[in-house]
């Protein structure tokens, strides 16, 4: 089997890692919970792992060339437990824990200006993207997306399929 590489934002305890499987090899992955690193450590260990909030990462610190990229970031501010305060503004002091998307997003950016942008970019988070701000939010999604030479969509999964759980999930993806 050919392996593929990837870089796992907001890994919680590897659940992207677990669901890529044995084919894919995991260049870096970061949280900045010390408890949900300590899960991931205890799951797959600490090599390529950093406990760091995504806006002190530098692209100096993200290895190789990563097939895909792959980011859970923060869902409260896009649903009812964070009062839909949404992802806030790229360009102005608004701070959300969802809005950790835009430092994650410049990580990103600076992959490209380095010619290493990934083909593939997974965005997984709750049905709130969708309508958060009336759908500003994902919009502003798309439209980061798109203005940086993606092609995207969304896909609505609901996680019952997989686990003992009902909880409808959006992964908007890129390549």
């Amino acid at each position: 089997m050919t392996d593929f590489s990837f870089y796992e934002f907001f890994a919680g305890g590897g659940m992207a890692r677990a669901g890529l499987g044995p084919g894919w090899t995991c260049l870096f992955a970061n949280d900045f919970d010390p408890m949900k690193v300590r899960a991931y450590a205890d799951n797959w260990g600490d090599e390529h792992l950093v406990c760091e909030d995504v806006a002190k990462i530098a692209v100096a610190n993200l290895p190789g060339l990563a097939d895909l990229v792959w980011a859970s970031f923060p869902c409260q501010d896009l649903s009812l437990a964070g009062d839909y305060k949404g992802l806030g503004r790229h360009d102005a002091n608004e701070v959300t824990r969802s809005g950790t998307f835009w430092p994650f997003w410049r990580l990103m950016q600076d992959l490209k200006r380095e010619g290493r942008a990934p083909p593939v970019i997974v965005l997984e988070n709750v049905l709130g993207v969708l309508t958060s701000k009336r759908g500003a939010d994902f919009a502003a999604i798309a439209e980061t997306l798109a203005a940086s030479g993606y092609c995207f969509g969304a896909l609505v999964l609901d996680a019952r399929w997989f686990v003992p759980q009902s909880r409808p999930r959006v992964s908007p993806w890129a390549s």
